[in-house]
């Protein structure tokens, strides 16, 4: 059994149209009503492996060229798109090749069959979707009744309640959890980097699938014990209309220049972020971040994470610039080199969209400009587009912006 015969037997299993996968990120499968995300993740060497297994001679040369390739497999198209340390294979229906039977189920990949991730406050059916599972199902759990009542954040700490935010406002709920099971349940969704980061240095951000969202997990240690903060995130963007951003924001996206996003904690920057990339269809995008948390199928959106893909977010945004990157969105600490490159982003006619750490929209700008040389800060107000601040109250979440 091949490698790529348990994505096929999952997009046959769900009704799905096709699969795209991407190097370390999670799966997605495609449906007429919209992209969703999967719970897995495939890495860059198993997206490799995948290829090699089932690729003709011709598409492999190609491949090892760094050329893209599209050859057929079973009843379906593959087309692979090879870039350094970030492939994007895509897999959908072939006209020319005949039908075939469901892959059999026996053999060992090394994959399990997808589970499909659903919007953090959906309520809709997901057909066929197994039960959530990140690897902790306590955690799993947690972040469910979190889900249900419309947390935004989980703080966990040895030997207290877990507190969730709700509305903008904390509240314990559950059981105690003790400092010997807290590690163990936070180490079973914690990649490797990240737990030895933990144990050596005290603090780790990351994020993972519970099977109805992303998570970002920051954990951290206290006088007490182990202890972390999750933030809980949709599986997949969403639109700006369904999260009720300003229409002036969409029009933002068709200018050139700086759009700031502000707010509080749980205000929902990265959820914002998500929609605003997915908004601007089809042109092309450098995302920087600390972490990769929302992960968007599109090939026009190139996710690329500190550390990981880039050695600093100066760097990355140096880096968008000479690629000729239409948008470039950082969300990230972005300390001085960062918001100079953001800047001379500005100034060279990119569209610039950064979360900045302030708590309204009217603070946002003067922020980022009290980090440059004043030489520079009147540039950079003159592109400045408007700012939006998501604002968390007891009654919902609503916006305000600031805008030239």
């Amino acid at each position: 059994m091949a490698k790529l015969d348990v994505y096929l037997k999952s997009i046959e299993r769900f009704g799905a149209a096709g699969a795209v996968l991407v190097s370390n990120q999670a799966v997605t499968l495609r449906f007429p009503a919209g992209d969703r995300q999967a719970t897995q993740v495939t890495s860059h060497e198993q997206l490799i492996a995948l290829v090699r297994e089932i690729a003709p001679p011709a598409a492999l040369g190609a491949v090892d060229q760094g050329r893209p390739a599209r050859f057929d497999y079973e009843a379906y198209a593959i087309s692979v798109v090879p870039r350094p340390n970030a492939w994007q294979v895509t897999i959908e229906p072939s006209a020319a090749a005949a039908p075939a039977p469901a892959p059999a189920a026996s053999g060992s990949t090394g994959v399990v069959e997808l589970a499909i991730e659903r919007g953090q406050y959906d309520s809709g059916p997901v057909r066929a979707a197994s039960a959530p599972s990140s690897g902790s199902p306590l955690l799993d759990q947690l972040t469910s009744a979190a889900r249900a009542l419309r947390a935004t954040d989980i703080f966990l700490a040895a030997d207290a309640a877990p507190m969730l935010r709700v509305g903008g406002e904390l509240r314990a709920s559950g059981d105690p959890l003790d400092a010997e099971s807290l590690s163990r349940e936070l180490g079973q969704v914690a990649p490797a980097e990240a737990r030895a980061a933990w144990t050596e240095v005290g603090h780790a951000t990351f994020a993972y699938s519970d099977g109805a969202g992303r998570v970002r997990a920051s954990l951290a240690r206290d006088r007490r014990g182990p202890a972390a903060a999750l933030r809980l995130l949709v599986g997949e963007p969403v639109a700006l209309d369904r999260i009720g951003a300003p229409r002036e924001v969409a029009g933002w996206l068709e200018r050139r220049g700086l759009v700031a996003i502000a707010g509080g904690p749980g205000s929902g920057k990265t959820t914002l972020l998500a929609a605003l990339l997915a908004a601007l269809g089809e042109r092309r995008i450098v995302a920087i971040s600390d972490v990769i948390e929302i992960t968007h199928a599109s090939p026009w959106i190139s996710q690329r994470a500190v550390g990981a893909h880039v050695a600093s977010v100066a760097s990355g945004i140096s880096a968008a610039i000479r690629e000729g990157a239409d948008a470039i969105a950082v969300d990230a600490r972005l300390g001085n080199d960062g918001v100079a490159l953001l800047a001379d982003a500005v100034a060279a006619g990119h569209l610039v969209l950064a979360v900045v750490p302030a708590a309204t929209a009217a603070a946002a700008a003067d922020q980022l400009a009290e980090q440059l040389a004043p030489e520079r800060r009147a540039a950079l107000k003159r592109g400045f587009l408007g700012a939006v601040a998501g604002l968390t109250k007891p009654t919902g979440r609503t916006f305000e912006i600031t805008a030239i």
